[in-house]
This record gives C-alpha cells, structure tokens and sequence, in this order.
C-alpha cells in the first residue's frame, strides 16, 4: 500500500501571500527516501515554485486542491538547471518550470485538483486586434510596466521512464502545458488542459524525442497546437527517436495547429490518432519537417488517423517539406470527416518531397466560413477557392485519394449588419449583455472628440467583438464639406483628428459612416483612396409609410423590396454599404424588419441596419431594447450571423 505524505505535515499553509516551494519539495524528497510514496495536496489554493519530480513519487491533487504558480523569479529553476533544459530568447520564455521531473523512474501527477500555472499574471493586456490571425481570441502583450519574466513549459520531464497523468486538470499555462522530451514510457488518461487561449506558445501535450505513449480521454483547450509531436533535442535526438505514439478519444480545440508533425532533426514514426475531435485550429493536422530549414530535418513516417474529425479549420491537412533534407512519407488517413475553409494541400519539391499518402473513405465539406472570434474576419470569400478534396502542387509521390469526394460547392450564408452611430456610449454599453446573449456583434461609429473616455469605451465595446467607425468630428455633411472646401480639406478637418487619436490609442477603425447619410462619389472616392476598407451609405425612400405612419397604398412591405438587400457572394467586394434607418423617426414596423431578417436568413441577403441609442425608452431615431431583443432571437433562430464591419471579408 502507498503511504501517504500531507504536504501540511512538512509546514506547507493554503495562505495568499505564503511560498510553499520548499514545504512540497520536502514532502517529495521524503516520499523518494522511503522508497516512494503519495505526495497529497488537499483543498485549498497553495502557491509554489519550481517542484523537482522524484522517482517512483506520485504527486496527488485532492478535489478542491490548486497549486498556484508563483510571480516571482527567484522561486523557479534556473534556466541552466540541467544540460538538456532550454529556454527561447526569440518567444521571450525561460527555461524555469513549475513541475520539473529530470531522469526520474515511474513518477505520477494524479488527483481531481488544478495545477494553475498563474499564465496571465506574466502578461499585460490583450490585443484583441492580433496581428497573427490564429489566435482567434487576441494574444495578449508583453508587460511594459515591469522587468520580463516568463516562465517556459509548465510541466517538463526530460530523460525519464514510465511518467503518468491521470484526471488532473491543468490550467492557465505559461508556455507550452506538458513538454515530455527524450522519455520512454508516457500516459495520460482523463487529464484536462485549459490554458489561456491568449497566450502564445500555449501547446497542450509537447510529445518530443519520446517513444510508448498513451493518450486517452483528454480534453484540450489551446492557444497554440494541441499535440505538438516533436522530434527535436540538440543533445539526443539521434539517440531517441519519436515513435510508437497512440492517442485515442480526444477533445482538442485549437487556435493553430490540432496536431502538429515536426520541428527538429530527428525521426517521428509510428504514431496512430484514433476517435479524435479537432475545432477551431487553423490546421487540423500540418506536417512541418523544419521549423528553420537546417541541413537534417524532420523524418516523417508510418501515420495513421483514422475515425477523427476536424472542423471548422483553415485546411484540414496541410504538408510542406522544405528545400532541405526531410520526409514524409507513409501518411494515412481513413475514415476521416473535415469541414473547413479550403482543401487539404501538399506540396512538395524537387529536394524533399511527400511520398506514399492515402486519403480513404474520407469526407470534406467546404465551408462559407468560421465562428467568429474577437474581430478574427468572417471568412466568406477566398480567391481562386476550389471545391475539391484535395490541391497538390510541387513534387509529390503516390499521394491518392480512395472514396473521397468533397461536399457539394459551399452556401455562403446570409448576414445581418446592425450599426449605431454618435456618442451613446452608456446605451451601447448598457446593451453589451444583450448582445452576448445572442453571440451577436454590432459596429459602433462615433461622432466627436475622441478622449479618455472615449477611448474607454471604445476599448470596452471592441474587447467584447464588436467594431468601431468613425462619423466625423464635427458631424458635417460629406457632399456639402468637399464641395465648398475641398476633398483634402474635409478630410483634413473631419475625420484624420478622429483617426490619428485612434491610431494612437490601439483602437481598430472598422470603417467611416456617412453623417446624415450626406455622401457623393467624390467623397467615397476619398475614402477608398485614404485606405477605408468600407463606408457606409443610405438606402433612402424605401419606407413603405408616409410621414404620419401610414402605410401607402402604392408600396409594398419592406421585406419585399430588393433594394434593401444584396446577395452575401458579393459581400468581398462592397465597398459601400447602403443602411435602413430604424426608429420611430422613421415610422419603424418592427414587424416588417423582422421580416426582413427572415428573408436575408432565406436568400441569403446582406441586411444593413442602422440606429443611434439603445433604451427601453428608446424613440426618434434610436432602437428600442426590445426591438434589438426580437432583431437578434429572429436573427439567431434563422441563422443569421449578426456581425460587425470588423468581421467582413
């Protein structure tokens, strides 16, 4: 029977401000001198530095129990801790580790608890507006308010045997999650891992120079890869190849690669993933033989996936051999289901190329396009997109495809596009709920002095989706402005106040809205030459009522009238979008819009919608909450996706 060892027995104390480090090594250290044991942590949140794993030690996480990473630096591992360890001065990560097992023997991290890595605490904010498009979710920034410390992978076993996980939950990464490197023997069965998704280099399991292991019912929520099957130790990867890998009955959700072939100058072989489910990774499964094209590159063979999923990707498969000396070869997948923006591709050349590949009894849906995330673009169009299964290019060998035919050509679906304009910033806010309820996004253009509270709020409404614009600093008509003073004039006087302090500030500008729907072609003319992706404009005379509210007997109802929409195939190359105006102002029949949004969900139209305010009150030219409530359940209910110009393609 394995005796247990109380981490409070060797003065460990669940107190905010208390360093257990050397409390919880003493527990392990005494679980190895009496020839193993069970290292128990009980409920109750305990922060702590670097632990050294011990052989034949079992780390135990009671229900309840966190271990908490600490902030500060002296509580880690150096990075020269050992000859093998490393840290990434490029990635701006150390070689520091929270749990830290160097050529142990049978060791285990087991229990119902959280190992809480404390990830965000070494970060700034969050740039919701990445400029790296995978990370769906913003990828937050380096602090500039202290000195740089950033722990590397948070669990890091190196020349060991026989390590196991099992049912723990690992959480809020630093770097990448599990770094298992040159080991024989490797298990994880029922283990959570959920990092921050805005975290760079957030891999899940970092399977690396390592041979028999065994990954089952795991769940996996990634900033970066998934699986990252590595074959890269500058020390010994010659001595210890990747291989003999079985990965079955996992959850992986991904903003980069679900798995990744690949990275070193090492041999992954003989790796099976079965009963597998990948979303949201830019690839589902990418074969990258060189990360930088060294002389000795990956070799890749002997893959099998079979019976797995992948959606909502980017490219379900996707493999480029380098110029250098690689392989890839041996490559099975079967009785696959993708669904994604674009076919797998390989590519190969004449120096390195794919060879032996087979696609059997596989499925492929082309997708209109993605979940949206943050201000991530709604991808609904791609240049030269071809539905067929698979695209090759380059030198490729025996690459074949058995059974395998695509979905018939993608449907792209309709949107809805609701805008506010002015300075309603309380009643925008107010509505943010609202909007989440029904994963809903709006653009929001502003009119006036862009200050701190602006900046606030505009920061607030874009961090939550949503787009911002600009209406103009003084509110002038476009058309009169550029026709008394000038084109430059206006622009000079109008609108660069408002964008440079935009710019200024890190707030995304998603467009420019016309004041008064005042606007000639000379004005959006500026505007496209000024860089504006879009502009919004006005559907004017299309109210179906007079000017008491009367319903005129020689028009028609609003849904009926084609001038209100457009088909969403041409929404990649509207640069102007016309809008409805919405309020009583207007003699608004909520009815009749929500016709309307049946119809674009139906036709697959583009609906553009325009008000000021947002209140339970709400009259003259602003929306009623409970118009935008009934606008958004009809919408959701069709399938519409309500979205924000920040969003288009």
């Amino acid at each position: 029977m394995m005796t247990n060892f109380l981490i409070t027995d060797f003065g460990a104390k669940a107190e905010t401000d208390f360093i257990n480090t050397e409390a919880i090594q003493k527990a392990v250290d005494a679980a190895e001198a009496a020839g193993g044991g069970r290292v128990v942590v009980p409920a109750g949140t305990w922060t702590t530095g670097t632990i050294w794993m011990k052989s034949r030690v079992e780390l135990h996480l009671e229900r309840g129990a966190t271990l908490l990473g600490s902030v500060r630096e002296q509580d880690y591992n150096p990075d020269d801790a050992f000859p093998e360890n490393f840290h990434s001065v490029g990635e701006e990560w150390s070689g520091a580790h929270l749990i830290l097992g160097y050529k142990v023997e049978d060791a285990a991290i087991t229990g119902e608890g959280v190992i809480d890595a404390n990830g965000p605490a070494f970060f700034g904010e969050c740039d919701r507006d990445s400029s790296f498009p995978w990370y769906k979710y913003g990828l937050k920034l380096h602090p500039i308010d202290r000195g740089w410390f950033r722990p590397g992978p948070m669990l890091a076993f190196f020349l060991s045997r026989n390590i196991r996980f099992e049912d723990v939950t690992f959480k809020n990464t630093t770097g990448w999650t599990a770094h298992i490197r040159c080991c024989d023997g490797f298990t994880a069965r029922g283990v959570t891992i959920d990092a921050d998704r805005t975290i760079a280099n957030s891999d899940g399991f970092s399977i690396d120079c390592t041979r028999n292991v065994e990954i089952e019912r795991c769940r996996l929520l990634t900033g970066d890869d998934g699986f990252a099957i590595r074959a890269s130790c500058r020390l010994h990867a010659d001595q210890h190849p990747c291989e003999h890998i079985r990965i079955r009955d996992c959850d992986v959700s991904s903003c980069c690669f679900g798995v990744r072939f690949g990275v070193g100058t090492g041999t992954i072989r003989d790796v099976e993933f079965d009963n597998c489910r990948f979303h949201e990774s830019a690839i589902g499964f990418g074969f990258t033989p060189a990360w930088i094209n060294a002389g000795k590159n990956v070799y890749i063979e002997d893959v099998a996936v079979r019976d797995c999923v992948s959606l909502e990707s980017e490219r379900p498969v996707h493999v480029a051999t380098p110029a250098g000396d690689a392989r890839v070869k041996n490559i099975l997948f079967e009785r696959c289901r993708f669904e994604a923006l674009l076919p797998s591709s390989i590519i190969g050349n004449d120096n390195s190329w794919p060879e032996n590949i087979l696609f059997k009894d596989c499925s492929f849906k082309l997708l209109g396009h993605v979940k949206v995330r943050q201000n991530m673009h709604w991808f609904s169009h791609w240049p030269d997109r071809q539905n067929v299964f698979l695209e090759t290019r380059g030198k490729v060998v025996n690459v074949r495809t058995e059974n395998c035919t695509p979905s018939p050509d993608a449907v792209v679906p309709g949107a809805l596009l609701l805008t506010f304009d002015d300075r309603n910033f309380d009643g925008w806010l107010a509505a943010i709920p609202l909007f989440e309820k029904y994963d809903a996004h709006a653009t929001f253009f502003v009119s006036g002095q862009i200050d701190n509270a602006v900046v606030r709020a505009m920061k607030t409404l874009a961090g939550k989706g949503h787009s911002i614009g600009l209406h103009g600093l003084h509110h002038a008509n476009a058309d009169e402005e550029i026709a008394a003073k000038g084109a430059q004039v206006y622009w000079d006087e109008e609108v660069w106040p408002q964008l440079d302090t935009c710019n200024k500030c890190y707030v995304k500008i998603s467009g420019f809205a016309y004041p008064n729907c005042r606007r000639s072609e000379e004005s959006d003319e500026l505007f496209f030459k000024q860089g504006f992706k879009r502009i919004r404009g006005c559907l004017k005379n299309l109210t179906p009522y007079d000017p008491e509210g009367r319903m005129q007997a020689d028009r028609k109802p609003l849904a009926t009238d084609d001038r209100a929409f457009f088909p969403a195939t041409e929404l990649a190359t509207r640069k102007r979008l016309d809008t409805l105006l919405v309020g009583e102002a207007y003699h608004t029949d909520i009815e009749d819009i929500l016709a309307c949004v049946r119809r674009a969900a139906e036709r697959r139209e583009v609906l553009v919608i325009t008000a000021h305010d947002i209140a339970d009150d709400a009259k003259w030219i602003h929306m009623k909450t409970e118009w935008l409530e009934r606008i958004l359940a009809t919408a959701k209910e069709c399938g519409l996706a309500t979205l924000g110009f920040g969003e288009l393609p």
